[in-house]
């Protein structure tokens, strides 16, 4: 049997190439296999990437016809190799992936190996490229335990990241409507009244089933409109605001629902002239809406930090991030690979949309942690190079921690 899994969320590590902070990100086992290898006199330069040089390195790899071993380097490559006197006895590849490095090979012959080479490369590397412009190296991430061990001795932070779609994964939509939940039970008209005029700052409104209805009775009265997130937000500083249509499922965490604010169309119009008066719909959106209106600032508020938290995440990388406004609706990022991602993300399960070359992802108060951390291992899923490398069949040796 050939089981592949890399379907859940794993933790890779990355190095940050900045010497200052070197000493405090490295674990204390780490440190000291520097100090060995800097005792062993090993002698560490850059490469050019000939051919002589790649063949010599594949000569020590664990697996010298490995198809996914660099037969040539591309430019802004980074080549090292490690001399013990005059015998080649390691080296490592890094490429370049937006903002990072990535580490494609890091190797030693047993000589190296039994002096810590691989340790002595990583540190040698954090000082050499200190001022290349790129901020980190992705040390990697390993379904191995003895080598996801050590890849995290060498984390200054760790990050999430998943390769393939689980089978049985999450489903991440734009909307934050996630399950069915009961309408509050207050039968007090007079407050719910007072709650939504509130909401809308005294303005006429009118609710209605959904944004399609709503699109089409301000279609049906000849009427203009500004879509908007949250009331009043197009009509600040206007002397003659106008009609404001907001889709109440983008955001709330309800299936159905529009509120028109600046326009207030009697039921029996609604009824007779446009043919979509929901009693049921209109009530439960008359509860819910003045339930949540009463805590705005506390969902205006999760809405944000579940942007700041995915803007903390894809700030790290080589992506455009839309600023965020008052409530944002999704989490935009322009990318190179904006379609292919867009279409690795509809496959992990995550709702995603392109406008423009901006890819919009979900950013809901609904989101937690998990699925946040999630939509960002996917994206770590892609720039890992090796996610396109061919299997090779070969496990190695499995070393597991005992007591």
């Amino acid at each position: 049997m050939h089981y592949v899994g890399k379907d859940v969320v794993h933790r890779g590590a990355a190095l940050l190439l900045d010497p200052s902070r070197l000493d405090e990100s490295l674990a204390h086992s780490a440190r000291k296999n520097v100090r060995k290898a800097q005792r062993a006199g090993f002698r560490i330069e850059r490469g050019e990437g000939t051919p002589e040089e790649l063949e010599a390195l594949r000569a020590l790899w664990y697996l010298p016809e490995d198809p996914n071993f660099p037969g040539e380097l591309s430019e802004g490559d980074v080549l090292y190799l490690a001399h013990l006197e005059d015998e080649l006895v390691g080296g490592m590849i890094l490429v370049p992936v937006g903002r990072h490095y990535f580490l494609n090979n890091l190797l030693a012959n047993e000589q190296g190996k039994a002096h810590q080479l691989q340790a002595l490369l990583l540190w040698n590397s954090v000082h050499d490229l200190a001022d290349s412009g790129q901020r980190y190296i992705d040390i990697g991430v390993s379904y191995r335990p003895n080598l996801q061990r050590f890849f995290q001795k060498w984390a200054s932070f760790t990050y999430p990241v998943i390769f393939h779609p689980p089978e049985h994964g999450p489903r991440i939509t734009q909307a934050p409507f996630q399950r069915l939940a009961h309408p509050p039970e207050s039968t007090d008209d007079a407050a719910i009244d007072a709650a939504l005029d509130a909401f809308v700052g005294g303005r006429p409104f009118t609710l209605l089933p959904s944004r399609g209805i709503a699109l089409g009775v301000l279609t049906e009265r000849g009427l203009s409109h500004t879509e908007v997130s949250t009331p009043g937000v197009a009509s600040e500083g206007s002397a003659a605001p106008g009609v404001e249509l907001m889709d109440l499922t983008q955001a709330l965490p309800i299936a159905h629902g529009a509120l028109l604010i600046g326009l207030k169309i009697p039921i029996a119009e609604l009824w007779s002239e446009h043919g979509c008066y929901d009693f049921v719909k209109t009530e439960y959106l008359r509860k819910v809406l003045a339930a949540a209106s009463s805590d705005w600032d506390s969902i205006v508020e999760a809405r944000a930090t579940v942007w700041e938290s995915m803007n903390a995440l894809f700030s790290q990388e080589d992506v455009e991030i839309e600023p965020r406004n008052a409530f944002p609706p999704t989490f935009a990022y322009r990318s190179d690979d904006a379609s292919a991602l867009h279409k690795r993300y509809r496959s992990f399960g995550v709702e995603s949309y392109l406008d423009g070359g901006w890819l919009h992802l979900p950013c809901h108060q609904e989101l937690n942690g998990a699925e946040i951390e999630y939509m960002y291992a996917i994206y770590r899923g892609h720039l890992n190079l090796c996610s396109a490398w061919e299997s090779t069949q070969v496990r190695g040796r499995l070393t597991l921690d005992v007591g």
